[in-house]
């Protein structure tokens, strides 16, 4: 398992667990919105590899085990622009939560020390 595949597992299972949406589908079917712990997971996958939006994505449609991680396939990735409006919109309690996770992890992963959110 690569450092980035781990870091994306470990990831989403966070994010999943704050966002509480441990079943749902990252990118239902018949279109509508994505669910929010895949935007956060990639928006934490944009720190992580200290990127852009744009090239964030560019890099996870050349990644199909990292986007399946996720729970979505090369075709599902949301546009760029997408992706920075929607993290906007998390709550500041989701934000709260992860930044709490993400100090317990600094020790085990110096790549979570990025894992912040903006106000």
């Amino acid at each position: 398992m690569t450092q980035i595949s781990r870091f994306t597992e470990r990831c989403v299972s966070i994010v999943q667990r704050v966002t509480g949406e441990r079943g749902e589908s990252a990118a239902p079917d018949g279109g509508g919105g994505f669910a929010d712990y895949a935007y956060v997971s990639l928006h934490c996958l944009r720190i992580y590899l200290d990127t852009s939006y744009r090239m964030t994505i560019d890099l996870l449609k050349e990644m199909p085990q990292i986007t399946g991680e996720i729970g979505h396939a090369e075709a599902d990735l949301p546009a760029p622009s997408t992706l920075c409006k929607a993290f906007d919109r998390i709550e500041m309690s989701v934000c709260r939560v992860l930044l709490r996770q993400s100090a317990q992890l600094h020790s085990a992963d110096p790549h979570f020390e990025s894992f912040k959110c903006e106000t």
